[in-house]
């Protein structure tokens, strides 16, 4: 499973010149913890978190935001990714195409991935984590198969 197949796509993303309480804002009212800081181009100069807004003093989310921001193609292992976050102790990596920003893939997204449930459309087999190469029920290829997450209510309402 590559970065593509996992990444949140829809990216909330802050320019340089906002403001420092624009920044907390938006971590704030998205529940996120950060978000990449992207130029007028579409270009990704950087990446502010909350630790970031808590430890730096500045105005201008380019006074405060981290510059240099490890990042992968979105053909890069997921397996890659984990080991990168989890060594790093980073929470997230943005993820690039052609060297612009395409996606971001969290430990929040591997969780998912982990939880996943994959129904071969063939023989209706299950299996569970990452998109599997084969069924082993039928043997089809993993191309068979289809993504469900099932969902669980009770650990999602918020209390």
């Amino acid at each position: 499973m590559l970065a593509r197949d996992i990444m949140t796509t829809h990216i909330i993303s802050i320019g340089p010149d906002a403001s420092v309480r624009d920044a907390a804002r938006l971590l704030s009212t998205y529940h996120i913890s950060g978000v990449p800081v992207v130029d007028a181009d579409g270009v990704m100069v950087g990446l502010v978190t909350e630790a970031d807004l808590i430890s730096k003093v500045g105005k201008a989310v380019a006074d405060i935001m981290t510059r240099r921001v490890l990042s992968v193609p979105d053909d890069t292992p997921v397996d890659a990714i984990a080991q990168m976050l989890t060594s790093n102790g980073y929470k997230r990596v943005p993820i690039l195409r052609a060297g612009m920003l395409v996606g971001i893939v969290s430990r929040a997204d591997i969780v998912r991935m982990m939880a996943s449930r994959w129904v071969c459309e063939k023989c209706g087999a299950i299996q569970h984590g990452a998109r599997p190469t084969e069924c082993f029920s039928c043997g089809a290829d993993g191309g068979a198969f289809e993504r469900e997450i099932e969902p669980r209510p009770e650990l999602s309402r918020r209390q």
